[in-house]
């Protein structure tokens, strides 16, 4: 039990941690704040929207924890794999600044656990629901930050746009919580280990406030400097885009991967605005994206079979 919950603290911590920059990337690349105090703001939006939406819309957290089904001997291995599949994944794509998503590493390696373990077919009305809200949130994300942009582009240079970055920052976080803390409570439920309580919550919740204030200054400077010329406007758009999304999805119950969402709504956001954007480094992410289910697949598999 005690490597159950040392997986769980780290993969939560690592999470707050690496997708700190969905939120901080608009005003950090741009000036409107220092890292630090972005960071700060994060956390506490992050604390309050899993505690928020945890107890008023736990859509998500059905969602995940009905993703499978393990018998109670399992429990516990099917935790400690999945969760340490991610926690290697996320954490070697930090050290090196590429933007991976938890979350899609998480439903990764929850089915190749559930596959080394031989569990029970799994729930095909809840993976559906896990496709459809990574497809349709990364278009909306995308589409709603090109759409902004284009809409108020006579007005980026007429308009002060720095309180709305920090307000994005806020906003997005918040958002982050909301879903994020939900998925890893979900597959806790899943393995029969841990309820919706609100003593798991909250400690779900702080720790994932910890990871946060780390800032995740390298993945930052790949979204907000290399990827795309980002400036106040186009930070703004891009926070107002992935909001429309993640608020969508969060309220439908439909787990999403943040992390992509966001990077869809920056890169088209700066595309609506006119400005540059790298197609190498898009291209990395988009690579990243890709090899992260077969990744965490795999390693989650093979921890599995060493458990």
């Amino acid at each position: 039990m005690f490597l159950v919950f040392l997986a769980f603290s780290a993969a939560v911590f690592i999470n707050g941690a690496t997708d700190a920059a969905n939120a901080l990337t608009g005003p950090v690349a741009c000036g409107a704040m220092k890292l630090s105090h972005a960071a700060l703001l994060a956390a506490c939006m992050n604390l309050l929207g899993m505690l928020l939406f945890s107890t008023l819309f736990p859509g998500v957290y059905e969602t995940v924890s009905g993703l499978a089904s393990f018998s109670p001997g399992t429990g516990g291995i099917a935790v400690t794999a999945s969760l340490s599949a991610v926690v290697i994944w996320a954490g070697a794509a930090w050290i090196f600044g590429i933007p991976t998503s938890e979350s899609h590493g998480l439903f990764a390696a929850l089915a190749g656990t559930a596959f080394a373990l031989g569990a029970p077919v799994p729930d095909k009305i809840q993976w559906a629901k896990v496709a459809a809200g990574l497809l349709f949130s990364v278009l909306g994300g995308g589409l709603s930050g090109y759409i902004t942009a284009r809409s108020l582009r006579s007005h980026a240079k007429v308009h002060h746009w720095k309180g709305a970055t920090i307000i994005g920052c806020a906003g997005t976080a918040f958002l982050h919580g909301a879903q994020d803390g939900q998925k890893f409570l979900g597959l806790m439920g899943a393995a029969g280990l841990l309820t919706r309580s609100r003593g798991a919550v909250f400690c779900c919740a702080i720790l994932m406030l910890c990871g946060t204030l780390l800032g995740g200054g390298h993945i930052v400077k790949k979204m907000g400097r290399e990827m795309a010329d980002v400036d106040t406007f186009t930070a703004a758009c891009a926070d107002m885009g992935s909001a429309v999304s993640l608020l969508a999805m969060t309220l439908a119950g439909l787990p999403v991967s943040t992390t992509h969402v966001k990077m869809t709504a920056v890169a088209c956001a700066a595309g609506g605005a006119g400005r540059k954007t790298d197609r190498q480094v898009i291209l990395q992410v988009i690579l990243a994206w890709i090899t992260t289910f077969p990744g965490c697949f795999l390693l989650a598999y093979f921890i599995t079979k060493l458990l």
